[in-house]
């Protein structure tokens, strides 16, 4: 009884590790991309829109952001991303600001290592709308290249099992064409904010990511990625002297694949004393048909980090037992002192 329960056993495996190296090559020759991610979409201001490059309350923003995902299913997926930002005439009193930023990221995913790199560069011009700088609407552009790449030898196939066992000195007669390719990739935006001295605060904005729609082939054939439409909505207003809500919604469509990401954060003001300005948030977010997240994190001075975790809600977590991926995103605003008489308006998001 032994034998024929092993040989059942191998056969499953057999059928996992055939569909496992299926999967990832499909995935890999699609038109739709291994796109970066991130829960904590708006402390991803680049990736989010290139519209975003500048707006903020300074002259300089280092960004970075590391998520781990899937570690319970598969070997984990990472993803690093970092930005830098500069205002270009910080010291002008000219009322449109112009902004330029750098951008990299890196993602690495699964068994095969399908990765992703990508370095870009944005630009954005931001103009307020009124005299009293209340309203304020940007423009961005964001140009880049991409480099991707998968290891196929720490993939297993059918011809490397005996019928009981895995043999990795079995020969493997599969053949692939490439292993690397890269392409360049273009973005463009519009932001929109509306800001008031009580505290509110209301901010929209559309992004189209890969507008030139590159070919992301590993194989002989063409395979044009589907070009990306983001749109997203954020709030921030008062509920109590110490107390502020921070909602915001995610929308993305790329080809046939819809996400809607929403959710709110509660921001809590410890000090607002000069030099002296802290804050801690606690949040709830859904991502449709897929995760609950759970976040958290502090202002201190001109420094916000934030941390969250997916609690995973799709199909899979028959596989994941609900565990999905943890963020943690640091933001850094350096703001120099202007001259007296040197009043460029800055858009306080």
């Amino acid at each position: 009884m032994m034998k024929p329960l092993r040989n059942i056993f191998s056969l499953k495996k057999i059928h996992s590790q055939i569909f496992l190296a299926f999967l990832l090559l499909t995935i890999a020759d699609s038109s739709y991309s291994q796109d970066i991610h991130f829960s904590q979409f708006g402390a991803s201001p680049l990736n989010l829109n290139p519209a975003q490059t500048g707006f903020f309350n300074g002259d300089y923003r280092f960004v970075a952001n590391h998520r781990n995902q899937w570690k319970s299913v598969t070997t984990p997926y990472k993803t690093f991303s970092g930005s830098a930002e500069m205002v270009l005439n910080g010291l002008s009193d000219s009322r449109n600001k112009y902004n330029a930023g750098l951008l990299f990221n890196h993602d690495k995913a699964g068994d095969s290592k399908l990765s992703l790199t990508q370095i870009a560069l944005s630009f954005s011009v931001i103009r307020p709308l009124d005299e009293d700088n209340r309203h304020y609407l940007s423009a961005g552009i964001q140009a880049g290249y991409v480099s991707r790449s998968i290891n196929y030898s720490d993939l297993t196939f059918d011809e490397q099992y005996d019928g009981d066992v895995f043999d990795p000195g079995q020969t493997n007669t599969e053949q692939f064409d490439n292993d690397n390719h890269g392409y360049t990739d273009f973005s463009a935006g519009v932001s929109y904010l509306f800001s008031t001295e009580n505290r509110f605060k209301a901010g929209t904005g559309i992004s189209f990511q890969h507008i030139n729609r590159p070919n992301d082939a590993f194989f002989g054939k063409e395979a044009k990625m589907f070009s990306r439409t983001q749109f997203d909505v954020k709030l921030d207003f008062p509920l109590a002297s110490k107390f502020d809500l921070v909602p915001a919604l995610l929308y993305m469509n790329q080809g046939s694949f819809r996400e809607l990401t929403g959710g709110t954060s509660v921001r809590y003001r410890l000090s607002e004393l000069p030099g002296r300005t802290y804050s801690f948030y606690l949040g709830g977010w859904m991502r449709s048909k897929d995760a609950a997240i759970v976040s958290a994190g502090i202002d201190y001075n001109n420094l916000n980090v934030g941390v969250s975790y997916d609690f995973n809600t799709s199909d899979l977590d028959r596989a994941s037992n609900g565990k999905g991926g943890y963020e943690i995103s640091l933001i850094y605003i350096i703001r120099k002192v202007k001259p007296i008489g040197i009043k460029p308006p800055c858009p306080l998001y």
